[in-house]
């Protein structure tokens, strides 16, 4: 039996250009190469896919005289940030050449990236990584990458990888999924079924707001996909919807097909990138409301539920700094007249309510301490309310069962105001 030897390694980190606070090595979970896998249940759930895919294809493999080694590579993951310090990507780099060095000869490897990572030095840090691992292996060796839906897919990344898989969902409800993907493309080589990658890329950059795969317009464009994919006339199918908070030069959301026939790759892909770009419109969303526009709907709208008011431009799950206490500064006014609660990223003032104690009141100055270049401050007297070490299980549809740990947070309100 032959056995083919597959390394599994990556970097994830979905970069905003506009945050000037860069993500250092305190923002990333390192998993050193002996550490990555099955065995590692915290390791993220793409690789928890991969591993998953080698187990359940081992009796493909076996049929085709086959057998799988998979070898652990770098794993660096960080949630949404700044531009990364490029001295995390020059360790990570470091790194992943010694594991190909100490694993001598690899039939594959299995690159989990997320697609739209910058650092102070490179605008296209995956594209980087998989070209070094291309001039390193040579074109022998197979490349799978795995991506996010909001992929920057780069001429770079194209050049340097035989397959591309991404996650089809948004929200992210298929990472696993995709790590599993990712995995199939290199056994369905391996076991002789040779398919080819094509990209078309769209002059298009959807804002995040405006679309889920969950609803038309593009749940309708997926499942077109989807049924290709279900008929046979592909082996996969990738729709991205590029990060929109990248500010770099070769930019574009992408439609990536991989089928037998490189024809037929070109003629999807064509078709649905065509289709997409005639829903631009319908892409951009509804128009965005002002923070005293949706105050008054607090007041004019008749509703039991809670109005959710999301600043987009503040988001840490896009990579913003989370520290703007611009919306609670629009709502002081009505802090007795509406009950709310509002999320803010501000280590001084946590530490201080720690000091204050449960039940305390003192003044607080709130806002502005990640990037005090981007927002002001605003000074409110507060009474703390809860302290917690931040540590808790994620019972949410997306990374659902996950134990997460923010650091220590603070609960302080002031009037019906919870912040």
């Amino acid at each position: 039996m032959t056995v083919k030897r597959i390394l599994i390694c990556g970097l994830h980190q979905e970069s905003n250009s506009f945050n000037p606070k860069l993500a250092d090595f305190s923002d990333f979970d390192i998993f050193e190469s002996e550490n990555v896998c099955p065995e590692n249940e915290s390791l993220p759930l793409i690789y928890k896919g991969i591993f998953e895919a080698f187990d359940s294809s081992k009796e493909l493999l076996s049929k085709n005289d086959i057998s799988v080694e998979t070898i652990g590579g770098p794993v660096f993951y960080a949630s949404s940030g700044g531009p990364v310090d490029h001295r995390v990507v020059d360790d990570f780099s470091v790194k992943l050449l010694s594991s190909l060095k100490n694993a001598g000869n690899v039939d594959g490897i299995i690159i989990a990236l997320h697609g739209a990572t910058t650092s102070d030095k490179s605008e296209d840090v995956c594209g980087d990584i998989i070209k070094t691992v291309r001039e390193r292996c040579g074109n022998s060796v197979l490349i799978s990458s795995a991506f996010d839906l909001h992929a920057n897919i780069t001429e770079k990344i194209m050049r340097g990888s035989d397959y591309l898989s991404g996650y089809q969902r948004y929200p992210h409800l298929d990472i696993k999924e995709t790590g599993y993907r990712a995995a199939e493309r290199i056994i369905e080589d391996l076991t002789g079924f040779k398919t080819k990658t094509v990209r078309v890329t769209l002059p298009l950059m959807a804002p995040a707001h405006a679309y889920t795969t969950e609803s038309d317009p593009l749940k309708t464009l997926m499942k077109k996909a989807k049924k290709y994919k279900e008929q046979g006339t592909i082996t996969d199918y990738n729709i991205f919807q590029v990060q929109p908070w990248l500010d770099v030069k070769e930019m574009a959301s992408s439609v990536v097909i991989c089928a037998e026939d490189r024809k037929i790759a070109e003629k999807i892909a064509t078709q649905l990138a065509k289709e997409e770009f005639e829903i631009k419109e319908k892409l951009s969303g509804e128009k965005l409301l002002s923070v005293e526009e949706i105050i008054q709907k607090v007041f004019t709208e008749k509703t039991d539920k809670p109005i959710i008011m999301a600043d987009a431009s503040d988001s840490p799950n896009a990579g913003a700094c989370g520290d703007s206490a611009f919306v609670l500064e629009k709502l002081l006014p009505y802090k007795d007249e509406i009950t709310a609660a509002v999320g803010l990223i501000d280590t001084p003032a946590v530490n201080k309510a720690f000091e204050v104690g449960v039940g305390g009141t003192a003044d607080f100055m709130l806002g502005g301490t990640v990037a005090p270049e981007l927002s002001k401050p605003v000074k409110v007297k507060c009474t703390v309310r809860s302290l917690t070490d931040g540590r808790f299980k994620n019972c949410g549809i997306q990374e659902r069962g996950k134990d997460f740990c923010l650091g220590r947070t603070a609960v302080i309100s002031i009037g019906k105001i919870s912040v």
